[in-house]
């Protein structure tokens, strides 16, 4: 994915020191003075930019290295954990990727938490002419193409559940231009290959010439609810659960928020999902 480490480039880059202090051959002092390898964030594309920004911060106040990160869609990452992949830190844009892990028993038991929410929006090339007024407006004739996430992609399954409520799925099939990550169909509706996409509110932020045309209703798709845990078999637990911690402070909530996204502890809203795995 643009933006990222992709499964392979994680596995050959960063790896090797990880593997080493496990090796048997390394008593426990000697693995307690060397230092830390980067911890392995594994993140949803819609936050490239603010978790970036953060990566510094923290490195500084733990006297960590930063960060790397694998910027992919939350649905890619989570196959890419059950299959092995060296991810110390899972941030999700949707529960139903970190659920599926919680049921596959690779989370750190009482790490997980919701951290962050988004808004669905549609929208059109600010440098365009094509006007839609509603959701249903996207059966013209005018409109030839509009960009969605696929299975993968939270933002895709959002955007499903928005095209079902108001009947449009089987009118709309033929248009749909299923792509790998909610930034792809944000850089696709910008660049004017396709008419309209359903990106988060956030993309419009960080992405230029996107203009939205409206904000799905709440009651047509369901929460949004960015969920982070510490992945089980990290090998730097405690540093992984500093990471996270660092994601709801003041200062990250903040930062979060310049960026488009809504953090949840400074809204005081809760997911009602469970912190803890089973």
């Amino acid at each position: 994915m643009a933006g990222g480490l992709g499964y392979p480039c994680l596995l050959a880059a960063g790896v090797a020191g990880v593997g080493l202090a496990l090796g048997s051959d390394f008593s426990l002092a000697a693995s307690k003075a060397a230092p830390a390898n980067p911890l392995m964030v594994g993140a949803a594309v819609s936050l490239i930019e603010p978790l970036r920004a953060l990566a510094p911060s923290f490195a500084k106040a733990q006297k960590l290295p930063t960060p790397i990160f694998n910027f992919a869609s939350s649905g890619v990452l989570q196959k890419q954990i059950q299959k092995g992949a060296p991810i110390d830190v899972f941030v999700s844009a949707a529960q139903k990727q970190m659920d599926a892990l919680d049921r596959a028993g690779l989370l750190l038991p009482g790490s997980r938490r919701d951290i962050l929410s988004n808004d669905l929006v549609l929208v059109v090339p600010a440098d365009g002419n094509l006007r839609i007024f509603s959701i249903p407006g996207l059966t013209a004739d005018s409109v030839r193409r509009v960009a969605i996430g696929d299975s993968s992609v939270p933002a895709g399954d959002y955007a499903r559940q928005v095209l079902f409520f108001f009947g449009l799925s089987d009118a709309l099939q033929g248009k749909l231009v299923p792509l790998g990550s909610v930034r792809a169909v944000a850089n696709a509706v910008a660049a004017g290959d396709v008419d309209a996409g359903f990106v988060y509110r956030s993309d419009v932020q960080n992405v230029a010439n996107l203009r939205i045309v409206l904000a799905a209703p709440p009651k047509s798709y369901q929460p949004i609810f960015y969920s982070a845990a510490v992945i089980k078999s990290s090998v730097q637990p405690q540093q992984a659960k500093a990471y996270l911690s660092s994601l709801t402070t003041l200062q990250a909530s903040q930062l979060f928020k310049r960026y488009g996204l809504i953090p949840l502890s400074l809204v005081g809203v809760t997911s009602g999902a469970k912190s803890g795995t089973k």
